[in-house]
């Protein structure tokens, strides 16, 4: 048996139950307006498939049950909302200290190289920036193995003072970029 035999039959449970309904949803959901919006979404919701659905009680309790549900899977609707909202909230402040962080670590950095005598910051950066093996710089720099390896020793001594707390940051810095030029060579 369908729920409604015509429009006539539907807009007198619409009338008749619409304002009880809507106080029935407000205990859940809070607010007035949303209450509406769940017994009015519920109603069009049986319109549609007045055709399609069979009650097996009275007509009260099944929307009252309809609206019930409605009302709770609203609520569970505003978790997830509200739990997406607070996860991107943090993604997002975490991508900006991480942001500052790594400002603040490339400025130390800037500074501790600018520390190095010349020849120490270019065996430095061939060694770290380039990644060039120490034999390879010795041969660039027409200098032995034993020379690039003192000043790499004394260039990462003036390292570790300087940088200190964010020595861990630029190992893990130096890590993340190999693994982005390994993915690249796969």
């Amino acid at each position: 048996m369908s729920l409604f035999q015509d429009s006539t039959q539907f807009e007198l449970a619409y009338r008749q139950h619409f304002s009880m309904l809507v106080g029935f949803a407000f205990q859940y959901v809070e607010d007035s307006d949303v209450a509406e919006d769940v017994v009015q979404e519920v109603f069009s919701n049986l319109w549609n498939q007045s055709d399609q659905l069979e009650v097996r009680t009275n007509i009260k309790s099944y929307l009252f049950g309809a609206v019930r549900n409605a009302c709770l899977n609203h609520l569970r609707h505003l978790k997830v909302v509200e739990s997406h909202a607070q996860v991107t909230m943090q993604v997002e402040e975490s991508d900006q200290t991480t942001f500052m962080e790594m400002d603040e670590l490339q400025k130390k950095l800037e500074a501790a190289l600018d520390q190095l005598p010349e020849k120490r910051r270019q065996i430095f950066e061939l060694s770290r920036f380039e990644e060039k093996k120490y034999h390879e710089i010795a041969e660039e720099l027409d200098i032995s193995i034993k020379t690039v390896e003192t000043q790499m020793s004394r260039a990462l001594k003036v390292m570790r003072e300087v940088l200190g707390s964010y020595l861990m940051y630029l190992i893990l810095f130096s890590l993340i970029l190999l693994l982005e030029s390994c993915r690249g060579k796969i």
